[in-house]
């Protein structure tokens, strides 16, 4: 485990995008260290590029050129070295770039099987590498014209151009490429072939630039000439293609016969075998050169559920990267899981987004919310939607060719009377009905034991290295399955609320704030320096501050099921019908109606037709999006364009409705004010509760985004900076009446991280206590103490506010609402007096206190004792 001084105190999460580099990164330094952050986690300094889905993958031997390369890194390592913060990178082990610009994949376009790094991916070699890029089949894209031959200057090789990529030839085949161009740059071309070897692939492509490099300009002109006759006769073209290991086809073709294993929803990533020590070693060396020269403190590892062997994997790494080394995992807890004896400090933290969602949520109220919900859907009761329909939908339409060698592994094994499709069959039931992401139980005989019954096959007379891979694919698919439907399919699809967002679960069994308590005090022992995080940049569907008023929605869900019926009714006119079916449909109604609720700007004016313009723009591009996730059967290969022009017709109708937009904004205020009560909750709980807390790019203040719109540019760190400047010299009171600029919000955040960098071991080894809420309002509140030594911390804070502050404009709770509310204190040795960092004053309690004491200025408490 790594020292203390190893040990982050907070981290802010930095994403390269939108034009951020290096050294746009390096001058948000000093801000950083005024907000009181001690470390940043940046994604991803590596070469990246699209993974075809927003997402992107990296190349992990290089440092990112777009970004700056080694100068503008070397300038960020230095400026955080300077302020005193720490650096975290992500690797993503599970993922290679699909692209020439990736030396590996590169080395398999040019030599195939025999390449070098051939055994670096899991790919099915009987029968050409297909790369599902096309819009439509091969012959109509060659009969367009759209595929033509070239010689690429930047890859320095003769290939294949397509809607701007490229793809270059095998070496064996230039010869049939070069057939009847006489000149000298030809000739020398075809010499450098007959030296050229698929174990030295660097070697070709030098001589390839010498070469070219050297060659004469009407040499060049005689090349291009040639290769765009080769283009003109599609004959000659499709010889050429026939003799390469690759072979272009449609994204619709690939979802059935793709030859390798790809990184969960993207194709254009392929899951490397970084199980085999060659490549774990190839992966990693630039990652630990970092590390080890002291540019880096340690590693967010990505798509940890996909690989062959995790808790492998994460001992290697611990071993290679030393004990001191900071690493968390992005690991995602579900029905109950925890933790094996893994080489980690913890994870990303995404399991506290449902820890506080869930005890924000009016679970007793819920029921009603969502039989609202029903009733508006036509309904009797809620629908049982269920995690197993979006796994199987998935399973067979975005992962049906690794199913398909799953089932193959077993089928030659299998007994002579056994059908093929009972065998398939019986996978899918186990794969659709795990409730985790795989089974990381040693003991996996028995979680395979329906499976091989069916296949009629005995575990002692499988061949082991036949059982091992079936294993591999097997809980490498299941995880990626399961990431589909956690965070692209199933949480569009969940009812009135994202309430499953990650991992959310109702808490039938036992009251709300007891499960949070316990969840605590197990993240308290198991992995205390695993992470707190709010966001998740790609799987939640809303902003942190968002999701807070969604959650509020269930404490007045009558209220809310009035609103959005009367404005379907004020709106009924504009509904279409599209192939016999609403458009859009109620349920597509109710989430328009849900997400402008979570995402409106609270201090947006009308008159503002810009700003009015992006939220529509937003909107509409958030529910076409989820509107093609809740169709089961697209899963983003197909889409109903007639139908999509008709929500953004629904959605655009509303926006010109002023009178609409103003009644709007009126009826959903008292779900605002609330919501930012639950977001201030939430903050102070990510910052004092068991973990590192971290802050996503932006979210100090109010973050009302939808998920992957984005994070600022160097013009928002700006602002931030500025807004920070108000934050900290401005009354609490002025910035409770201002509470819409977010600066209430910035300020809780960096005063809590200046007192957990004064008290690094209350915050990272410290008790968590759960404390005693009595009174009328005790429901409410949710209060704990952390303590080390003499050192101690009672925080307080308020949950399912509604009803207290629906008829106020400012998120506070107002003190007379707490009564005789009392936080009881656990025995303490002498009478202590604790400070409110917020507001400055202290009390002296003896075994208790009144809330309202501790809450008359702000409606959240951190209290502090044991200062010397």
């Amino acid at each position: 485990m790594p020292r203390e001084n190893e040990v982050p105190t907070s981290t802010y999460r930095l994403l390269l995008k939108n034009g951020i580099t290096f050294h746009h990164l390096t001058t948000v330094v000093p801000y950083l260290k005024r907000l009181g952050v001690d470390s940043v986690s940046v994604s991803s300094v590596f070469n990246t590029n699209d993974a075809g889905n927003g997402r992107r993958s990296f190349d992990p031997t290089v440092l990112d050129q777009k970004s700056g390369g080694e100068q503008g890194f070397a300038l960020l390592s230095q400026s955080l070295k300077q302020a005193g913060i720490s650096l975290l990178i992500d690797i993503n082990p599970n993922q290679i770039p699909v692209s020439h610009e990736n030396n590996w994949w590169r080395s398999l376009l040019e030599w195939g099987q025999q390449a070098k790094y051939a055994s670096y991916f899991d790919i099915d070699w009987s029968s050409q590498l297909g790369l599902p890029v096309l819009e439509r089949p091969l012959a109509e894209e060659l009969d367009a014209g759209l595929i033509t031959l070239a010689f690429d200057t930047g890859a320095q090789a003769i290939g294949v151009s397509h809607s701007g990529n490229f793809y270059p030839l095998s070496p064996l085949s230039y010869t049939t490429a070069l057939k009847g161009l006489d000149n000298d740059l030809s000739g020398k071309l075809q010499e450098a072939i007959v030296k050229a070897g698929p174990l030295d692939p660097n070697n070709f492509r030098e001589n390839l630039r010498m070469i070219y490099g050297e060659s004469s300009i009407s040499d060049r002109l005689e090349l291009a000439n040639h290769l765009n006759k080769m283009t003109s006769q599609i004959t000659s073209l499709k010889t050429v293609l026939a003799e390469q290991h690759w072979v272009l086809t449609t994204i619709a073709e690939a979802r059935s016969s793709l030859s390798y294993r790809h990184s969960y929803d993207s194709l254009y990533s392929a899951g490397a075998k970084v199980e085999r020590p060659e490549v774990f070693d190839d992966f990693h060396r630039t990652a630990l050169e970092l590390l080890k020269s002291g540019a880096v403190s340690g590693f967010r590892v990505n798509q940890i559920d996909g690989l062959a062997d995790p808790a492998g994997y994460l001992k290697q790494l611990r071993y290679v990267a030393g004990k001191d080394a900071y690493i968390v995992t992005d690991k995602i807890f579900l029905n109950g899981e925890s933790q094996e004896e893994w080489s980690a400090n913890g994870t990303a933290g995404y399991e506290f987004i449902s820890a506080t969602s869930n005890v924000l949520i009016d679970h007793a109220r819920l029921p009603i919310l969502e039989q609202a919900y029903a009733t508006m859907m036509g309904m009797e009761r809620p629908p049982e939607r269920h995690y197993r329909d979006a796994k199987r939908a998935i399973l067979h339409k975005k992962f049906a060719p690794e199913f398909q060698a799953s089932g193959d592994l077993l089928l030659q094994y299998a007994s002579d009377d056994v059908g093929e499709l009972e065998v398939r069959q019986v996978v899918s039931e186990t794969i659709t009905e795990l409730p985790v992401f795989r089974t990381y139980s040693n003991d996996r005989q028995h979680h395979y034991a329906k499976i091989l019954e069916t296949a009629g096959l005995d575990r002692s007379v499988l061949p082991s290295a036949i059982y091992d891979e079936f294993d591999t694919r097997y809980q490498q698919l299941s995880a990626a399955v399961m990431a589909q439907a956690v965070e692209e399919s199933y949480r569009y699809d969940r009812g009135p609320i994202t309430l499953d967002e990650i991992t959310v679960f109702s808490a039938d069994a036992e009251h709300p704030v007891e499960a949070f308590h316990k969840h605590m005090a197990q993240k308290a022992a198991a992995m205390p320096l695993g992470m707190n995080a709010t966001s998740f940049s790609y799987a939640t569907k809303f902003g942190e501050d968002a999701r807070m008023r969604l959650l509020a929605l269930t404490e007045a869900p009558e209220v809310w099921a009035q609103c959005v019926s009367d404005w379907r009714i004020r709106f009924a006119g504009n509904v279409k019908t599209i192939e016999a079916a609403l458009a859009p449909h109620p349920e597509t109604e109710w989430l328009i109606y849900q997400t402008m609720a979570a995402i409106w700007p609270p201090e947006l004016h009308l008159d503002d037709q810009q700003a009015l313009m992006t939220v529509q723009q937003e909107l509409t591009a958030f529910v076409i999006r989820a509107v093609r996730e809740m169709r089961k059967d697209a899963f983003w290969t197909e889409t109903n364009r007639p139908y999509e022009l008709a929500i953004a017709d629904y959605i655009g109708e509303l926006f010109l409705d002023r009178d609409f937009l103003t009644e709007f904004a009126d009826r959903i205020k008292p779900y605002w004010v609330a919501g930012a009560v639950n977001s201030l909750t939430q903050t102070v709980l990510k910052l004092t509760t068991p973990g590192i807390p971290v802050i996503q790019t932006g979210s100090e203040t109010w973050d009302f985004s939808i998920s992957q719109t984005g994070s600022p540019d160097a013009l928002g760190f700006e602002k931030l900076g500025t807004q920070l400047n108000y934050a900290e010299q401005s009354p609490l009171v002025n910035l409770l009446s201002d509470w819409h600029s977010g600066a209430v919000k910035q300020r809780v955040i960096t005063m809590h991280l200046r007192l957990r960098q004064q008290h690094p071991a209350l915050f990272q080894k410290g008790e968590y206590i759960p404390l005693k809420v009595s009174g009328v309002y005790s429901d409410h509140l949710v209060a704990f103490m952390r303590r080390a030594g003499s050192t101690s911390c009672v925080v307080a804070v308020p949950r399912l506010p509604f009803e207290s502050v629906s008829k106020f404009q400012e998120p506070f709770m107002p003190v007379p609402v707490w009564g005789d509310t009392t936080i009881h204190l656990p025995e303490m040795e002498n009478l202590t007096t604790f400070e409110n960092i917020l507001t400055g004053e202290t009390i002296t309690p003896e075994d208790s206190f009144l809330a309202a004491d501790a809450m008359r200025e702000f409606s959240t408490a951190t209290l502090i004792a044991g200062v010397n």
